[in-house]
């Protein structure tokens, strides 16, 4: 009797370490060097900031649909790549100029771009304006206000005096202000006194606001029941391009990071089988316009879409921070799928942080009613400067985020199969039992002899 149960328990370990064994050589190892080298290219100057809209921000487009095919989605619709209209800020071959101009139009003075005064994109219309004390002119502390027929123009004084940071073109968010200008304190002061004496100040930013058609990003994997509500998979790859003299915004946290994690997932995602529900992928486009991109989709997709679930990744690597799990206005620790989502956190002892706010692509499903959370490392320091560069990325905070992600999905999309959570585990205990079971029966054996 007990060599019997002794052979059956050899079977069952076999079995089970022969199963768990074809787990391991089939699911792709998720590699946060792969992760990185992916950021480094995606956020050098080559690119150039991404700004959509631009050819560079296209060929962002294109890098990652290639990659979507050579892992093996399929289409989303038919068709890798939604697009849908917007406007941009095309750059013009032109230099920038910021004068100051005497009663005759002599130059008196031109200041230097960069130092002095840069452009800010923030509701950017009119590129343009010459003004003087005869037109109507509100002063602050540090701040000017132009305002000429229907136009206002805003010359400002940045927080710290710091020129360095570029917002988001808000291509469809209404504005009183066509024109945002940085100034130093120094050259608002002078300003101020040309002004004072009848100077005439002319201004001019070189670049132009444009009509062009983007693209999102999607492929899927078909899951086993498409009528089940599907999961999505998300980041955006637009950045804020560069400015009037070249200078690059490469986006290396914001958000080539988010993008690069999207590609290497979707590899290891696609490794685990035939999920239950279809599996979307998408990297979303004019993120920094305004979330055009992901605003589009569910616009797009509402009927297709209800009740998914939805990971979002803008800003995956920086460990210098918690990760923050962001959910929408009206979300709360106490909403359902945040729970869900803090309880792997719990689990896998994840320092984290929840914020409630709509800043980044899950906004849009959750106006419409949709799950949706952000995974973001909020590591602002660099963010919308040219410091925002690829080497400051850790891996660390690249890998935090998949021990998270990689659990959500298994339980979200292969009903929280144990074997992808726990093959390595069960190969070890496995090769263990087996190891002792054959042991056994040899000393049954020899004991019988």
């Amino acid at each position: 009797m007990k060599k019997n149960i002794t052979a059956f328990m050899i079977i069952i370990s076999i079995l089970l370490l022969t199963y768990s064994i074809n787990i391991f050589n089939r699911i792709y190892s998720f590699n946060h060097t792969i992760v990185k080298n992916n950021i480094n290219y995606l956020s050098s100057d080559y690119f150039k900031g991404r700004l959509a809209g631009s050819l560079e921000n296209l060929e962002a487009a294109t890098y990652i649909k290639n990659e979507f095919k050579e892992i093996g989605l399929l289409p989303f619709n038919n068709d890798y790549y939604d697009p849908f209209d917007s406007i941009y800020p095309q750059k013009l071959n032109q230099d920038p100029y910021f004068k100051i101009l005497d009663k005759k139009g002599s130059l008196v003075k031109e200041y230097k771009y960069g130092v002095d005064y840069k452009e800010e994109m923030l509701s950017f219309k009119k590129n343009h304006i010459v003004f003087s004390n005869k037109d109507y002119i509100k002063e602050g502390n540090e701040a000017l206000q132009v305002i000429k027929g229907n136009n206002s123009f805003l010359f400002f004084v940045p927080q710290g005096e710091d020129l360095s940071f570029r917002s988001s073109f808000m291509a469809f968010e209404p504005s009183s202000q066509d024109m945002y200008i940085m100034l130093s304190k120094n050259a608002l002061k002078e300003v101020k006194n040309y002004l004072s004496k009848e100077y005439t100040i002319s201004c001019f930013i070189p670049f132009e606001v444009k009509e062009t058609k983007l693209n999102n990003v999607t492929g899927y994997i078909k899951g086993k029941n498409s009528s089940l509500p599907p999961i999505i998979i998300s980041a955006h790859f637009d950045h804020v391009g560069s400015d009037a003299k070249g200078t690059v915004y490469n986006g290396a946290l914001d958000n080539a990071s988010g993008t690069a994690f999207l590609l290497e997932l979707s590899k290891y995602i696609y490794s685990l089988g035939t999920p239950e529900r279809d599996i979307i992928f998408v990297a979303f486009n004019a993120e920094e316009f305004g979330l055009l991109g992901s605003k589009h989709f569910v616009e797009k997709y509402l009927n297709e879409i209800q009740g998914a679930k939805v990971y979002n990744f803008d800003m995956i690597g920086s460990s210098s921070v918690p990760l923050n799990i962001m959910g929408g206005k009206d979300d709360s620790d106490n909403t359902k799928f945040v729970r869900s989502i803090v309880s792997t956190l719990n689990k896998e002892k994840i320092n984290y942080n929840l914020t409630f706010e709509p800043s980044s692509d899950h906004e849009f499903f959750r106006k419409n009613g949709i799950d949706a959370v952000t995974f973001c490392d909020s590591d602002m320091s660099r963010i919308h400067t040219p410091k925002d560069d690829a080497q400051y990325i850790e891996v660390s905070a690249i890998d935090r985020a998949f021990n998270v992600i990689s659990k959500e999905i298994i339980k979200e999309g292969f009903d929280n199969n144990i074997f992808l959570i726990y093959y390595k585990d069960i190969i070890i205990f496995s090769s263990s039992t087996l190891i002792l079971f054959i042991f056994i029966y040899h000393r049954i054996n020899s004991s019988k002899e």
